[in-house]
């Protein structure tokens, strides 16, 4: 080319002449005809006419390679044959050229690019998934479907403890002082660091774990719906898919080309709401439960009801769409030589509840120009109507129940309200006139007796009350004929009060039989914590067996036999009644006497189910419930048990919800103490066959814990003590009649004397109780039966109650042995201590 230019501007060689014209041929000049013509006429022009020729020179090709392969002949019939497949090739390449445009124009047209619909879509309506084009699935294995239930054990695993050696090894470690503690030290020291490394490690770890689990569960959901969009890709109407497919050619034309790519992106973020809004408009809707269920049910009802196979499913089943909705009906048309018998009835219904989810009751219809069954959702069955129960509290202030107390006859007890609110009467008297009452702690049993004793009062009654537990019958302290024996440390004078009572019955029914009285005031005895009752009054006998020597077994108590039981056989003619409670009712607390079967009135509260069946007699499958609640009591009348409330006395209180609460247990004891004295008061009561008075009450005895200050109190009180008599001489506390008068010997803080001032600086004193003299070395140690030794040694010294004892004695190998003298198994204080405090030591 520079050559050229170069030639030319040196004029070596002439500038041809424009005007000059050299002779073109005929095929030449009509080539350059077309090629005008075809540029300035045809749509595409140039482009258009290298694209016929390139046709043509593809067409000549094959024509050629047509004449080889068949000869070359000169002759006009060779070029006929030429001519004609030319013509042949050229229609070829027209078809496939329509081929072609036809794809194109299915593809943008939303149509499938291969194979047969997969859908019932049409080209504005989504459609379904026609099941009979798809492939079948794999066979579910039956493994997967039945599955083994998971092994899940219900006992927890024991928990490691540390071993004994380890516990010691890490005591001395703690307190290790000697050579080499500072680098012992500082390895701990070390050793802790590293842990506390390698955990903060795990602690970053962990968290950045849970950074990359809390972005999936943000992730997962959009993805798993961009999958279901796909998913659902054939059921698209045809419109929606032709416009997705040109919006993505479009979109990846203009991001492909530079000058184009700006104003896509900008239009790819324009149209997002319109496709969302469209993708919501057109979204495919997931086949109803009608075309679901319906082909496979058909096919075996049309089998049934005897219907030929051209039969339409529409005309004869027709489901709803959704077979789990509110009112969804199910409408079978049924053949008129259907005869609805109950069998057939049946059959149909156990096909629709084994095909279609749900349970489904029919109504069949015979009377109508068409027979049908109408089939829904079975009602849900409605939950059982809420068992009775008695009221969550009654108030002794009700008017009801007021009313009810002032019309009791002389051997009606008001119980409580029943299930029905409905207030609870029995009698004391006849084949019921004593009471067993077996309470659980917490189940309200001094409620009970408070309860029961403001009834009694009202009676003119007179109490004997034995109370161990030494509160529950506290409000009746100080009230006229009510006498409490409440010390434990004082059994003997509870067997007299029982020995007592056990004579007025013998000399009531003497007067009885010999006619000289007839009617006599009533005599209510109250045993209560009677479990506990029984060891004291079994370690009472066995002290009294030992100091007359009689050789009988410990366990055999005469009091049951000589004095309860006979108040039990012959105090409902003497009106005399015995209210028992115990926290768990058992005959073997009688020294083997049988008294239960005395006890005809049987009341049970805070049970459970082997003692329901153990004391009333009756299978638990008849047990009520048992509701652990102060006051909640059941018994039995004629075999048939109900429940019933407790009343109990409530204060008036305004922020409280019906503007009242229940009293406290100390403002209960002051309401109830004051009760009772306005009630004697108002009904009075007499001594008339009591016949003498009953037995005094010893004096009370002092705890253990508080003999040594009580005797350096006395001491130091004493003239010739060694802090001398107090000023204006001595006073309550020092003048060593706390033993006997009901004085506070508890020193407040507030309360400092210059005698007690001068007891805190004593060594010795000072509130610590003073150490006995030491035995004599040389003396054996004192050989006391187990009761004794349960006595002497309480929960204070790790040691506990006489039941206990006797049980770990004879289930425990290692109990300590016994020594054997005259066949009575003894032992000593110290053998025994010895023996809890190592228990204590090794749990």
């Amino acid at each position: 080319m520079h050559s050229m230019t170069a030639a030319l501007a040196a004029h070596t060689m002439a500038p041809p002449d424009p005007a000059a014209t050299q002779e073109k041929g005929w095929m030449a000049e009509t080539f350059e005809t077309v090629w005008n013509f075809g540029s300035d006429h045809l749509p595409g022009g140039n482009l258009t006419m290298l694209g016929l020729l390139w046709a043509l020179g593809a067409f000549a090709d094959q024509a050629g390679k047509k004449r080889k392969a068949g000869g070359t002949t000169g002759d006009g019939k060779g070029f006929f044959k030429g001519l004609v497949s030319l013509f042949k090739s050229l229609w070829g390449a027209l078809v496939s050229l329509a081929k072609a445009v036809r794809a194109v124009a299915r593809f943008y047209g939303g149509y499938e690019t291969r194979g047969e619909a997969r859908s019932d879509a049409t080209f504005f309506r989504a459609g379904t998934r026609l099941i009979q084009n798809g492939p079948a699935g794999p066979a579910a294995q039956l493994g997967s479907i039945a599955m083994a239930p998971p092994r899940v054990s219900l006992v927890k695993p024991r928990r490691r403890q540390p071993s004994a050696r380890a516990r010691r090894f890490a005591d001395w470690l703690v307190g290790y002082r000697g050579h080499g503690a500072r680098a012992l030290y500082r390895a701990v020291q070390i050793a802790l660091g590293v842990q506390w490394l390698v955990a903060g490690g795990f602690r970053v770890a962990r968290a950045v774990w849970g950074f990359f689990r809390r972005v999936y569960d943000a992730v997962a959901p959009l993805v798993a719906a961009v999958a279901l969009v796909l998913r659902m890709w054939h059921r698209w109407p045809y419109a929606l898919r032709g416009l997705a497919r040109l919006a993505l050619t479009a979109a990846a034309l203009g991001l492909t080309v530079p000058a184009w790519r700006g104003w896509t992106i900008v239009l790819l973020v324009l149209a997002l709401p319109a496709v969302v809004v469209l993708a919501q408009r057109w979204k495919p809707r997931q086949p109803g439960d009608d075309a679901v269920y319906g082909p496979r049910l058909w096919a075996i009802l049309r089998t049934d009801l005897g219907l030929a196979e051209e039969e339409i499913r529409e005309h004869w089943l027709q489901l709803p769409e959704k077979l789990g909705a509110d009112g969804a009906r199910i409408v079978l048309r049924l053949p008129w030589d259907f005869r609805g018998s109950q069998h057939e009835k049946d059959n149909v219904t156990a096909l629709l509840n084994s095909r279609l989810p749900g349970e489904w009751v029919g109504r069949y219809s015979f009377r109508e120009e068409h027979f049908t069954a109408v089939y829904t959702h079975k009602p849900p069955t409605p939950p059982p109507a809420p068992k009775p129960a008695p009221p969550k509290a009654v108030d002794l202030e009700e008017p009801r129940v007021q009313e009810a107390l002032a019309n009791l006859a002389p051997d009606e007890f008001l119980l409580g309200a029943d299930e029905n609110n409905e207030l609870v009467i029995r009698k004391m008297a006849g084949e019921v006139s004593h009471w067993a009452y077996s309470v659980g702690s917490g189940g309200g049993k001094s409620t009970t007796l408070q309860w029961l004793a403001v009834q009694m009062v009202m009676k003119r009654g007179i109490i004997v009350g034995i109370d161990p537990k030494l509160i529950s019958l506290a409000p009746l302290a100080g009230v006229p004929g009510v006498y409490l024996y409440k010390d434990p440390e004082n059994g003997l004078d509870m067997r007299r009060a029982l020995h007592w009572v056990a004579d007025v019955v013998m000399a009531r029914f003497y007067e009885i039989e010999q006619g000289t009285a007839t009617a006599f005031d009533p005599l209510y005895v109250f045993l209560e914590e009677t479990n506990e009752l029984a060891g004291i009054l079994r370690n009472v006998w066995n002290k009294i067996r030992t100091k007359t020597g009689e050789d009988k077994d410990p366990a055999a108590d005469p009091i049951w036999e000589e004095a309860v039981a006979r108040i039990l056989r012959f105090g409902r003619a003497a009106n005399v009644h015995l209210l028992a409670v115990f926290q768990d009712f058992k005959d073997n607390e009688f020294s083997g006497q049988s008294l239960r079967p005395l006890f005809q009135f049987k009341v049970l509260g805070s049970y459970d189910p082997h003692q329901w069946e153990r004391i009333t007699g009756l299978p638990k499958a008849i047990m009520p419930p048992s509701v652990k609640k102060a006051g909640r009591m059941v018994t039995v009348t004629d075999g048939v048990p109900f429940s019933y409330q407790t009343p109990y006395l409530f204060i008036d209180d305004e922020t409280a919800e019906d503007g009242k609460r229940p009293a406290t247990e100390k403002e209960a004891n002051d309401l109830y103490g004051k009760l009772y004295r306005e009630l004697r008061m108002r009904h009075g009561w007499t001594k008339r066959g009591t016949y003498s008075d009953p037995p005094a009450n010893s004096p009370r005895g002092v705890p253990r814990l508080l003999r040594g200050r009580l005797e350096a109190l006395s001491r130091d009180a004493d003239a010739n003590g060694p802090q001398g008599g107090s000023e204006g001489g001595l006073s309550g506390e020092t003048a060593g009649r706390l033993s006997h008068d009901s004085v506070s010997v508890t020193l407040q803080e507030g309360d400092v004397t210059p005698l007690r001032d001068r007891l805190r600086l004593i060594p010795g004193q000072a509130g610590k109780p003073v150490q006995e003299p030491a035995q004599d070395p040389t003396a054996p140690p004192e050989l006391l039966p187990l009761a004794e030794v349960s006595r002497r040694l309480g929960p204070a010294d790790g040691v506990p109650k006489y039941d206990t004892l006797r049980a770990h004695k004879g289930r425990r190998e290692d109990f300590p042995k016994a020594t054997v003298i005259n066949g009575k198994e003894l032992y000593t204080e110290s053998q025994i201590l010895a023996y809890y405090q190592q228990q204590e030591k090794n749990a």
